[in-house]
């Protein structure tokens, strides 16, 4: 994934603030590159561009206790039971739960650490690549009015029942709903070459709708989704899965 800041999509890609309160979980992420989140203690949406990792106070008087300091992009996810991921932990009482695996590249260092100065207890953060960059709090870094939570709410008071974190091959689609024999999957992407690599699964059909699209026209985007349904027919081929663009 390109490095170049200066290119106004790639500030957009979305972050994935995750919380890390031990030193082992951050050492594997740096030396092994990987990162697992609980799937039952997931965020509503766990797919994003990036990684970025929140160090408690767990770090104790580290300078960086308290502080998101490293990110990496994300390269896929996979959904694996925690004997599977840590097989030396075979025993262990959730040896049996299932947890997303999201392979990363190497640990970035921000120039500029963002320090939680006020607000300690984080669980999750969507952001962007911009504002992990500039933040000079991580209370700065959440988005109001989230275009994720937009659509989803707008998805429900239209009766429909979206699923978070469904994976389409190895990237979790932004919201799945089920037809006969497959899912509709929704991709919230602002750049069109955003995750050209992770292309529709079997039984899937990809919509991919920008985020500030929700923002400008909301029924649009909602006339989107009822059409791609309608196209469905209320079912899916399970032997190829489509991709529409918005």
């Amino acid at each position: 994934m390109s490095q170049d800041y200066t290119d106004p999509y790639s500030l957009k890609r979305t972050v994935l603030v995750a919380v890390v309160n031990n030193q082992a979980d951050l050492r594997r992420a740096a030396a092994e590159g990987w990162y697992r989140i609980p799937q039952r203690r997931a965020p509503r949406r766990v797919g994003a561009d990036y990684l970025a990792f929140y160090q408690t106070g767990a770090f104790g008087s580290e300078a960086e206790a308290r502080t998101v300091s490293y990110y990496a992009a994300v390269r896929r996810y996979q959904l694996l039971s925690r004997a599977e991921l840590l097989p030396d932990e075979a025993d262990h009482a959730r040896a049996e739960a299932y947890y997303f695996r999201i392979e990363i590249g190497p640990l970035m260092r921000l120039a500029r650490p963002v320090p939680a100065t006020t607000f300690r207890r984080l669980t999750f953060i969507h952001t962007t690549l911009e504002r992990l960059l500039n933040a000079k709090d991580v209370t700065e870094l959440k988005l109001e009015g989230e275009p994720f939570q937009t659509l989803w709410s707008a998805l429900r008071a239209s009766r429909l029942r979206p699923l978070p974190n469904r994976l389409a091959g190895e990237w979790p689609v932004d919201i799945a709903l089920r037809v006969r024999n497959g899912y509709l999957g929704i991709r919230l992407d602002e750049a069109s070459d955003m995750r050209e690599a992770h292309g529709p699964a079997d039984r899937w059909t990809i919509l991919r709708i920008p985020e500030s699209q929700i923002a400008a026209d909301l029924e649009s985007c909602l006339r989107a989704v009822g059409a791609a349904l309608v196209d469905l027919g209320g079912s899916l081929d399970a032997k190829a899965g489509r991709e529409i663009v918005l």
